[in-house]
């Protein structure tokens, strides 16, 4: 950087701004550009791939002012944040150098734009703090004004903080030093997520608006999290203020899903992308709001039977009803991003095409209620909600009917944005600009009447500007009222106060308009404002009944079920499908399967080859509860889903490379994770656990922690073992409530002879005898050399049970479990013991078997 003597008063100025702002990348606005300079300009021009130019020797790269928004996206979706500098004030001193000052902070979690978001995904900021047994948070979503908060107390282990952190995926987290380093220690935030670091706000001042007192007694760190929150968002966006109210949401109200199982279920994304989860293919929504309230409900079921009955009897009754469907589908059609636009009027920041799309939302109140008259059975407890707003909805649609364009600019300074009719000054300034000389010749007609001067006429010149011109022979006949402006040699010019209205109204008339249109756009979006609390509850009622009606076209379309739910240990299901793995297969060729836990069984042990189905197995279980816990049908012939309060899985491969952390620590950690966390309405999916070290240290912890699950009489987790240790199949026989199935495969010969196999992806009942691993390298395309040599060593090491096993672990193979460590793992108290204690004894178990 150039020393400060050398620099220009406008750099000065910069670094004076840059330098109190050190976290933002700064849009320092230059004339019709927002220039960045020094290290923003290198950053911006990585991240927008714009050219990095030089000015005195300072890297400098700019964009156009009116086309900043789609910059600042892609500024904003790196995790940045973009403080925008503007001119404030005109030109002082010898330099004229403009007064400029930051005006607005955006950051990833307060941005308000549409063209900065996306429609049918909430955008939050998540404010956290942990203490030495718990956690609180606060979850904001600005774009909506959508604002709670949750605490826990006793969950040292931030467990629930994980799963609620990967079913909100925040856009941005705010909190203090410490509670960054104990969330990142436990890897559950995101390297895309921007983490901002704040101060806890020590007031414990509860504003006016706000829930009363009693709504925070027993939690102080969520208040804190609030109150930090609102801090963080009003020095960003004042306009919030009043705007953000927030309430208390239990979040062990609804069913667990931590990073793991929504990232492995593929439920809201598969690779990064949308497309190819649960959520892609479920969303038939109509409506922004819809789209993201199916997204919620999917990653956070619920647990109380009764709400889940009120959905699903929601969903049946549309599911019945199809044309409800068809006729609702073509009234939400019209409707835009309600909630949306509401948060921009609240701040000052709707523009007029949002009051556009709002006048053509709310136009629907007539078809709305109409609708409702004939199918309000459907959903009863919505049309109550929905009909007690209609009159406030009709008077502002009226409203907005009258006063706003229905298809207006852009800007509010483009002008015509106000109806004909809605303003007798605004109409008789219009038509003082559209017509004045029609303006003109009518009062000259009236004044040659009225005066009996037949060569009167009207004139204008831009010393004098408009008047009225009598020639020196009719100068007698001029009335009184008439003001001499002007004598020429042959004529005398006059102006009337009549005259100078309308050569003020001409002269002034496109700036009065623009202003008296800004006035009376800005009346009605504070009108508009007052009403926000009904029409954010209008907008969430909205976006029910499109996810309601979406959820009974997703029954007929994917042939659903209705399920039944109780509060029972069941999970039981005929012919059950992967709705996701179907849809990508031709019609009528995917596989279904049955799956029966909770009764006799509690754990099902899966063996099989590679591709022959274990994975999709294990997944579509997990599917099926979450489905029918968000108040869906479920891809079954039949259903029965006792409520389950966690699903927690161990499913693929993942490494922390960059926390030090190998694939198979990271898989021990996730299953410790599961050991502690598990209860007995927990589903638990495990694929392949041990696989990532030697053979024996695998089956060894594969075992004991099937072992440590099993609960013999009864009150255990119902668990989805999938494996290839086949020595697992053994437990079949030790514990009454493990059994053992298999994914089906038939071996056959081809032409030329060779053993070749089919996969069937049928999960029956007993146990598999082999892995079919050549079979599956052998599709996979590996060179024939490899395949041939593959199979020349399976036979030589079939043959000699020893080439490559020492003869002590050939004696262990024979007796493995009939050793005097099996009566040792026998007595084991496992309801006592911590998974990190169970290594330790795996470990101590493993040292004496190699001794």
């Amino acid at each position: 950087m150039q020393e400060s003597k050398q620099l220009t008063p406008l750099m000065r100025q910069y670094n004076d701004i840059k330098s109190k702002n050190t976290d933002l990348i700064v849009f320092f606005r230059l004339g019709d550009f927002y220039e960045m300079f020094d290290s923003d300009a290198r950053e911006a021009s990585r991240i927008l791939g714009i050219a990095l130019t030089q000015r005195g020797g300072v890297p400098m790269c700019g964009v156009p002012y009116h086309a900043a928004a789609n910059y600042i996206s892609k500024i904003i979706k790196e995790g940045r944040k973009v403080g925008i500098c503007e001119q404030v004030g005109t030109g002082e001193g010898k330099s004229k150098l403009f007064e400029r000052k930051i005006v607005r902070v955006i950051t990833p979690g307060t941005v308000i734009e549409d063209n900065m978001l996306q429609s049918n995904v909430s955008n939050y900021l998540v404010c956290v703090f942990t203490d030495k047994k718990g956690w609180g948070a606060a979850a904001i979503d600005v774009s909506t004004g959508e604002f709670w908060v949750t605490e826990q107390a006793d969950d040292i282990s931030l467990n629930g903080l994980s799963c609620m952190l990967a079913a909100l995926n925040p856009a941005e987290i705010l909190l203090d030093k410490i509670t960054l380093d104990r969330v990142k220690s436990s890897m559950m935030i995101p390297g895309s997520v921007a983490t901002t670091i704040v101060p806890r706000e020590e007031s414990s001042q509860i504003p006016s608006n706000w829930p009363s007192q009693s709504v925070w007694a027993g939690k102080k760190t969520a208040l804190t999290c609030a109150l930090t929150a609102i801090k963080y968002i009003n020095v960003n966006e004042p306009g919030f203020k009043d705007l953000l109210i927030p309430f208390y949401k239990e979040i062990s109200d609804y069913l667990a899903l931590d990073e793991n199982a929504v990232r492995t279920l593929e439920l809201v994304s598969q690779n990064g992308a949308r497309k190819g989860s649960l959520w892609h293919l479920l969303d038939f929504t109509v409506t922004p709001m819809g789209g993201r309230t199916l997204k919620n409900w999917i990653l956070n079921p619920l647990l109380n039977l009764a709400d889940i009955e009120k959905r699903q009897n929601c969903v049946s009754n549309f599911y019945d009803n199809p044309l409800a469907y068809e006729e609702l589908k073509v009234i939400l059609a019209d409707i835009s991003d309600i909630e949306r636009i509401m948060s921009r009027v609240g701040t000052g920041n709707a523009g007029p095409r949002d009051l556009a799309g709002l006048a053509r939302s709310l136009a629907v109140h007539g078809a709305l209620k109409n609708w409702f008259d004939k199918y309000g059975a459907v959903v009863p407890y919505l049309k109550e909600n929905i009909l007690s707003k209609i009159t406030v909805i009709e008077d502002l649609a009226n409203l907005l009917n009258s006063a706003i364009e229905p298809n207006p600019p852009i800007k509010i300074s483009d002008g015509g944005i106000i109806k004909q009719g809605f303003n007798a000054e605004l109409d008789d300034l219009r038509n003082t600009k559209n017509n004045s000389s029609k303006t003109l010749a009518e009062l000259c007609e009236r004044e040659k009447a009225k005066t009996g001067i037949s060569t009167l006429k009207v004139g204008f010149n831009s010393v004098f500007g408009y008047y009225i011109e009598v020639s020196k022979g009719q100068s007698g006949k001029v009335p009184f009222s008439y003001t001499r402006k002007q004598t020429l040699t042959n004529a005398e010019r006059f102006i009337t106060e009549e005259l100078k209205e309308i050569e003020d109204k001409i002269l002034h008339a496109e700036e009065k308009i623009l202003r008296l249109e800004t006035s009376l756009f800005d009346s009605v979006r504070k009108h508009l404002a007052e009403h926000i609390g009904v029409m954010r509850s209008f907008a969430k009622a909205i976006a029910e009944l499109d996810v309601y009606s979406n959820l009974a076209h997703c029954a007929k379309v994917y042939k659903f079920t209705k399920p039944v739910i109780d509060e029972s240990n069941i999970l039981k299901a005929a012919d059950l499908r992967h709705p996701v793995v179907e849809a990508c297969l031709p019609l009528g060729s995917f596989v279904p399967n049955d799956i029966d836990l909770g009764g006799e069984t509690q754990i099902s042990v899966i063996t099989g080859p590679n591709m022959g189905g274990k994975s999709v197995y294990l997944k579509q279980a997990a599917v099926l509860v979450i489905l029918a816990q968000m108040g869906s049908f479920v891809p079954a012939a039949s259903a029965h889903v006792g409520i389950v309060d966690k699903i927690m899985t161990r499913i693929g491969a993942q490494d922390a490379i960059a926390m030090g952390q190998s694939t198979f620590m990271v898989e021990m950690k996730e299953t410790s994770h599961i050991l502690a966390s598990c209860t007995p309405k927990s589903l638990i999916l495990l694929d392949e656990v041990g696989r990532g070290t030697s053979t024996f240290d695998g089956i060894s912890i594969a075992w004991a922690i099937t072992e440590f699950l099993y609960k013999p009489h009864g009150g255990g987790a119902k668990v989805l073992f999938a494996t290839h240790y086949f020595e697992l199949t053994d437990l079949e026989n030790k514990y009454k409530g493990i059994k053992n199935f298999h994914a089906e495969v038939q071996e056959y010969k081809d032409a030329d002879g060779q053993s070749k196999i089919a996969f069937l992806y049928k999960i029956k009942e007993g146990a598999g005898d082999k892995s079919y691993g050549i079979h599956v390298g052998e599709l996979a395309g590996l060179p024939a050399t490899v395949i041939v040599r593959a199979k020349k060593v399976i036979k030589d090491l079939e043959a000699k049970k020893g080439t490559s096993v020492s003869k002590k672990e050939d004696d262990i193979v024979g007796d493995l479990f009939s050793s005097p460590i099996v009566e040792e793992i026998k007595l084991v108290n496992t309801d006592a013991v911590t998974p990190m204690q169970a290594l330790q004894m795996i470990l101590e178990w493993k040292k004496r078997i190699n001794s």
